[in-house]
């Protein structure tokens, strides 16, 4: 019997796609060669949302940063949130996504961080500004 393997979801945080413009990393490859399998790229719409929000509100060296993080969700699957998590925060979402998808958070925001570990969220995050690292275990 041939069994098809699905790709392993990564939601992406906003900080998360600021890493290519900061540091030079190719976060997708990256994350297929860290997780060692394919993988589906998301970004929720409220991610979205906030990448712009940011990108108004910067001076010219910052906004630099969200430019790259908006051509770089073009390669995401843009999920729009369900009515019932609209009332959530956007941190709060992406957990709540994340965990409802069985997926990866990838984040740089140690807040988040923390808070996915303790729910159990495995977490990629950047590790010395030079690789990403998996905290937790996939299955």
């Amino acid at each position: 019997m041939l069994v098809k393997i699905l790709p392993l979801p990564v939601v992406l945080d906003t900080n998360f796609l600021t890493v290519p413009a900061q540091f030079g990393i190719d976060v997708f490859s990256e994350a297929e060669r860290i997780l060692e399998r394919s993988v589906e790229f998301i970004l929720l719409k409220p991610v979205i949302r906030e990448i712009k929000s940011k990108l108004k509100r910067t001076g010219a060296a910052e906004s630099r940063l969200f430019k790259v993080a908006l051509e770089l969700a073009e390669r995401c699957i843009i999920i729009e949130i369900d009515q019932s998590m609209s009332d959530l925060t956007v941190d709060d979402q992406l957990l709540d996504y994340t965990v409802s998808v069985n997926g990866v958070l990838a984040t740089n925001d140690k807040e988040l961080r923390k808070r996915a570990i303790t729910k159990g969220i495995p977490v990629l995050v950047l590790r010395g500004k030079k690789h990403l690292e998996l905290i937790g275990t996939i299955f």
